[in-house]
Parts: C-alpha cells; sequence; structure tokens
C-alpha cells in the first residue's frame, strides 16, 4: 500500500489492471462507478460549502445573536472544513496526479483538516442537543443562571479537545494503514480505537439520541412557541441525518484501522459521499424548517433564518424580570 492512503480516504488507492469480475460487473466497471461516486461528491461539496458559507454570513453579520447561533455558526465552520477538504481530494483523485514531496504534506493537511471538521461536527451536535434539552428540563436555570459567554468557551473547548483527538488519531492510527507499524504502534492505535468508540458509541451518539427523543415529546405533548417547535425540528432533523448518513464514516474508518482493506473502494466511496451529503444538507434543513409554506421561495433569506434560529426559549426583557424574581423566590 503506498503512502498516498495518508490522505485518509479509502478510495485513494485503486488498481487500473483489474481483470477478474464478480458477477455480472467487471471490477473495471466497478471503478468506473467508484470514479462516478467522486464526481458527485464534488459536486456535492462545493455546493454545501457555498451553502455552508451563506449561513454563516447571515448568522454572523445579519442575525440577532443568540447562544444557539453561536453553536451553529460554528456547526458550519465545522462542516465548510469538511466539505472543501473532500473537495480537495477528489479533485486529486479524478486527475490522477503523482504525489511528490510537496503535494505529499499538502494533501495531509487537507486529510487532517477533513477528520478535524468530521469529529468537530460531531462535538457540536451533542453539545446543540444536550444544551436544548437541559433548557427543556431546567428552563429558570437556562433563563437566569447561564452564563454570557458559556458558548464561547464551550466552543472554544470543543474546538481544542477535537483538535487533540483528532492529532491522536491520525499521528497513531494512520500509519498502521499506509505501511507496516511497529507493534507498539499498534498497539496504541488499539487504545486510541478503544477511546473514539467509547466517546463516538458510547457518549456522543447515546446523548444525542436522548436528547432528540426528550425534544420530540417534548414538541408534541406540551405547548411551545412556534419558534421554539422550529428549533427542536431543526435539532432533531440534523441530529438524525448525521446518525443516517455520517456516523457510518466513523464506524468505517475505526474498522479499517485494525481490519486493513476491509472496504473495498465503491463501499469507501459511497460511505464517504454520504458523509459529504450530511455536511451539505444542514442549510437546507434550516432554510425548510425556518420557511413558510405559503411564502416559500419568496420570503428573504434573512426572514427565513430569522424564524428558524430564533431561540423561543429567551424571554424579553418583562419575562427575564419574573423568571428572575421566581429564580430567587426558589433560591431561598
Amino acid at each position: 500500500m503506498d503512502e498516498w492512503n495518508v490522505t485518509y480516504y479509502n478510495f485513494t488507492e485503486v488498481s487500473m489492471d483489474y481483470t477478474t469480475t464478480k458477477g455480472n460487473f467487471s471490477i473495471e466497471d466497478t471503478h468506473v462507478f467508484a470514479t462516478g461516486l467522486v464526481w458527485l461528491m464534488m459536486i456535492i461539496s462545493i455546493l454545501g460549502f457555498v451553502e455552508n458559507g451563506v449561513i454563516l454570513w447571515f448568522l454572523c453579520f445579519k442575525i440577532r445573536r443568540n447562544p444557539f447561533t453561536v453553536y451553529i455558526a460554528n456547526l458550519c465552520v465545522a462542516d465548510a472544513c469538511l466539505l472543501l477538504c473532500d473537495f480537495v481530494l477528489s479533485v486529486h483523485y479524478t486527475l490522477h496526479s503523482e504525489v511528490y514531496f510537496g503535494i505529499y504534506y499538502t494533501l495531509t493537511f487537507f486529510s487532517f483538516t477533513l477528520l478535524f471538521g468530521y469529529n468537530t461536527g460531531l462535538c457540536f451536535l451533542m453539545v446543540i442537543s444536550v444544551e436544548r434539552c437541559l433548557c427543556v428540563f431546567y428552563p429558570i436555570w437556562y433563563r437566569c443562571h447561564r452564563s454570557k459567554h458559556q458558548s464561547v468557551i464551550v466552543c472554544t473547548i470543543l474546538w481544542t479537545f477535537s483538535c487533540l483527538v483528532t492529532t491522536a488519531e491520525y499521528c497513531v492510527c494512520i500509519d498502521t494503514i499506509t505501511e507496516e507499524p511497529i507493534e507498539s504502534y499498534r498497539e496504541i492505535c488499539r487504545g486510541v480505537v478503544i477511546f473514539l468508540c467509547i466517546l463516538n458509541f458510547l457518549l456522543c451518539a447515546p446523548l444525542m439520541i436522548l436528547s432528540s427523543l426528550i425534544l420530540v415529546v417534548k414538541t408534541y405533548k406540551t405547548p411551545i412557541t412556534s419558534h421554539s417547535s422550529k428549533l427542536y425540528i431543526i435539532i432533531v432533523t440534523t441530529v438524525i441525518i448525521f446518525l443516517i448518513f455520517a456516523l457510518p464514516l466513523r464506524i468505517m474508518y475505526l474498522l479499517q484501522y485494525q481490519y486493513n482493506s476491509l472496504f473495498s473502494d465503491l463501499t469507501g466511496n459511497l460511505i464517504m459521499l454520504l458523509s459529504t451529503i450530511n455536511s451539505a444538507v444542514n442549510p437546507l434543513i434550516y432554510y425548510f424548517v425556518g420557511s413558510s409554506k405559503e411564502n416559500r421561495f419568496r420570503e428573504s433569506l434573512k426572514a427565513v433564518f430569522d424564524r428558524a434560529f430564533k431561540d423561543g426559549s429567551e424571554p424579553e426583557s418583562q419575562e427575564t424580570a419574573v423568571y428572575q424574581r421566581a429564580a430567587s423566590e426558589l433560591a431561598h
């Protein structure tokens, strides 16, 4: 296996001299189909990058900021990083250009950033769903005792944590795929894989699922404002899309670390395409949930995103005073 596999793509090493067949399809036909998936990935990734850029512009400069929009803005940055790196690596794959010293480290950077964006997006989705769930259970705390800078602090912690996790995963485990590893490195990689399994499948995914279920119950069982309802719909839909489209990518990579060449090029391309769709579809979720059925495609984007991202749990000044008095009475 050559050094190009360091780009963290299972589909990047494809032999061109296959002559065997499987059923009615030759391996060459499979390669053509896999290449078509990469072209589709390129189109979706560049469109998704533009979509996330538009959302980020509105969140930063056009829409009133609240704790939820701070998280969404950071999620857009993570998705945009993944999509941009996906596009660059896909272009290199389709051009079949050779890997020399300079381009090798450039591709390594984009590969690392792609994985970094994936891990960060997972962390932000977990925090968004969990914090909204806490808002449902402890509304007075959320309105009165939540730190003003909590979102910024949490975002900083998540970016740092994701960077450390990605660095450990990339430096330790990628080498076990690209070349024959030292036995001690293989053991360290197993430890990293165990940690990633706990993080993804025993912490993040269960918390997102449980929080989403609570929000669904809240939406249908209790009277809430239309703004809160839209907010909950966005969170639940985004989590569901992630679990269906993006989580298989994590499963594939974790299995690939322990069982080299377990997945075919076609399977790897298909799973990567699903992850690309996940990052590209989030802006569409925001738009369709925020737009009204009667005026869809005729409203301004600002009006749509204002409606989608307005935090119904944020009280106006009079309501804030009422909740503060209630919190004070409960404290005494």
